[in-house]
Order: C-alpha cells, then structure tokens, then sequence
C-alpha cells in the first residue's frame, strides 16, 4: 500500500497533467484554421506583389524607351498612362507588401502555438509517467 506523501504526490502529478493537457488543448485550439487562412493570405499576396513588381518594371523600361526616344504625338498619351500606372502600382505595392508582411507575422504567431502546445504535450505526458511510475505501486 502506498505512503500518503506517495499518494500526495501521485495526485499533484495527476493534476499537472490535466492542467498541461488542459493547455495544449487550448494552445491548438483553432490553430490549423489560423494557419490555412495564413497560408492563403500570404500566398495571395506573395502573388500580388510579384505582379506589381512585373507591371513596375515593364511599365518603367517603357517609359526608358519613350524618353530616349523623345516623346512625341500620340506618344504622350502613352507616356501619361505608364507614368500613372507605375505609380499607382508602386501605392499597391506598399500595401500589398505590408499585407504579406502581416500575413507572415501571423504564419509565426501559429508556429509559436504549436510551439507551446508540444511542449504542454510533453509536460503532460511527463506528468502521467511521473504518476504512473512503479515506485508508487509498492506491493
């Protein structure tokens, strides 16, 4: 029969498990729906801002071919559609660049949780070796 102090201490490591299982729980909790709307995010927009990254450029070496070629006629019309359309893209491209950007903040935030989870997981099953151990069931 096992000592009080043995029981005691048996039910500490019982309750440290349930309180660490308890926290792995609530640390996955909604944690593959923060990741996939992450992912999602981040890949749009990784998208996006490669996207504007190309129409900046060809948008500028057009602009570099009409300056050189001295801009002419119907040229200007041209000239003033690439000029805007190269800076509302540099406008987007900020905010697309800050979106990504938080989108991968949030990628960390979910990598941090399943982080602690794991290690409440451990914790846990730490705790339940500590209880189960042979040294409490004396005969």
């Amino acid at each position: 029969m096992a000592s009080a102090d043995e029981l005691i201490l048996q039910m500490q490591h019982l309750a440290a498990q349930a309180r660490a299982t308890r926290e792995a729980s609530g640390a996955r909790g909604g944690v593959e729906r923060l990741k996939s709307a992450a992912q999602k995010l981040a890949f749009q927009k990784q998208t996006e801002v490669d996207t504007l990254e190309q129409t900046i450029r060809g948008a500028e070496d057009r602009l570099d071919e009409l300056r050189k070629g001295g801009v002419q006629g119907d040229e200007a019309k041209e000239f003033l559609a690439l000029s805007k359309l190269a800076e509302d893209s540099k406008k987007e491209l900020v905010k697309a660049r800050a979106q990504l950007e938080f989108a991968l903040d949030r990628m960390e935030v979910v990598e941090r949780r399943e982080y602690e989870a794991f290690h409440a997981e451990v914790r846990a099953e730490h705790h339940g070796q500590l209880a189960d151990d042979p040294l409490f069931n004396k005969p």
